[in-house]
């Protein structure tokens, strides 16, 4: 990519930024109406004009107060609960803001869920109050490259009566709506960085005890990869047959994070043996390309096929059971025609016997 000037290139990841977060601010991960209103103060170290989010520009060890401001909507008190997120991407290619992967990516080297200090107890806000939440944001203190990307997220909480034979007396605390804000965060805005993809791995999977081919596709930078295509497909080692086909567009990568790209099977079994994936990957005007051979071993197959719940086990003990009721039945037949045959052989050979005798008399 060519060099741009400071004023080209600071528009340019800006707008690259504010794709990512198009519709982001008023996500809300929660079934119902929400009880309570969010909106953000905008800092000084905003970058750009208000996004409904928080995008700021701060020195190695400079801090900043982000500051949200809730309302209560409903004519009762509530109690929110405010918690700190490192962004990932998760499998359906979508970048989360306020839940927790189970295994950060290894080039994630600062989290944002690190630097922010939230409220530790509930936030009580009485019917119809609006009060200010205030978190601070400490950069680290060696220089960050590119964007440190998180999220708070403001989680209405309802208090719940124990049943009075419970050993432990109190109040149960329940998450029950949930409203993000994201948090993004640099040292220096107008660094440009070329995004850059690699494949991690390919593994035989299940997706909701489904089973499915998983391809691991890693963004190493700590930039966003927007407006993601994958398309994938699988088959034997030495064979040009496709055996199964996937593909995805529109998707989204955090900065430093990696997802399990789902090939699914489609209610077929694993068997064991050699397999290839071929795997293209374009955002923008980048394009990768990956070929890789992989192994899917006897117990793998086997046991994931087990606890599939679209793959139906073949019973071979009631299907030896039948073919052996078969058996003795046709056994059982076939004895009773003969001893049938055999005695109206006899019979008939009686009945000569008689008119013989008949006859000579």
């Amino acid at each position: 990519m060519p060099l741009l000037n400071k004023f080209t290139a600071s528009f340019l990841v800006m707008l690259y930024v504010m794709i990512g977060f198009v519709g982001f601010s008023q996500e809300v991960f929660a079934n119902g109406e929400l009880n309570f209103s969010v909106r953000t103060i905008t800092p000084e170290s905003q970058f750009g004009d208000d996004k409904g989010y928080f995008d700021v520009e701060l020195q190695p060890g400079e801090t900043e107060e982000l500051t949200l401001v809730v309302k209560n909507v409903r004519n009762i008190p509530i109690d929110l609960s405010i918690t700190a997120h490192t962004a990932y991407t998760n499998i359906n290619g979508v970048v989360e803001y306020g839940g927790e992967t189970d295994q950060p990516d290894p080039t994630l080297k600062v989290e944002m869920k690190d630097l922010l200090d939230v409220e530790d107890e509930p936030i009580r806000l009485e019917a119809g109050e609006e009060k200010r939440i205030v978190t601070t944001l400490t950069m680290p203190q060696d220089e960050v490259e590119g964007l440190l990307a998180g999220g708070l997220q403001l989680s209405e909480v309802a208090q719940e009566e124990e049943e009075e034979d419970s050993e432990d007396k109190g109040m149960q605390i329940i998450n029950s709506f949930s409203y993000v804000i994201g948090v993004v965060a640099s040292n220096d805005r107008t660094q440009t960085i070329v995004p850059e993809l690699a494949l991690l791995d390919v593994f035989a999977d299940q997706i909701n005890y489904r089973n499915a081919f998983s391809a691991t596709i890693q963004n190493f930078l700590p930039t966003f990869v927007n407006e993601l295509s994958v398309e994938a497909s699988v088959r034997r080692e030495g064979s040009d047959t496709i055996l199964y086909r996937a593909s995805e567009e529109m998707m989204q990568m955090a900065p430093n994070s990696n997802f399990n790209f789902p090939i699914s099977l489609n209610g077929e079994r694993f068997r064991s043996g050699t397999y290839v994936l071929n795997m293209t990957a374009r955002s923008g005007e980048h394009e990768w390309s990956w070929e890789e051979t992989f192994d899917v071993t006897a117990d793998e197959a086997r046991r994931l096929n087990q606890s599939d719940v679209s793959v139906k086990d073949t019973n071979w003990w009631l299907i030896a059971a039948i073919v052996l009721i078969v058996i003795i039945i046709s056994v059982l037949a076939y004895t009773t025609y003969k001893n049938k045959k055999k005695a109206k052989l006899m019979q008939e050979k009686y009945m000569d016997t008689l008119s013989e005798n008949k006859t000579d008399d």
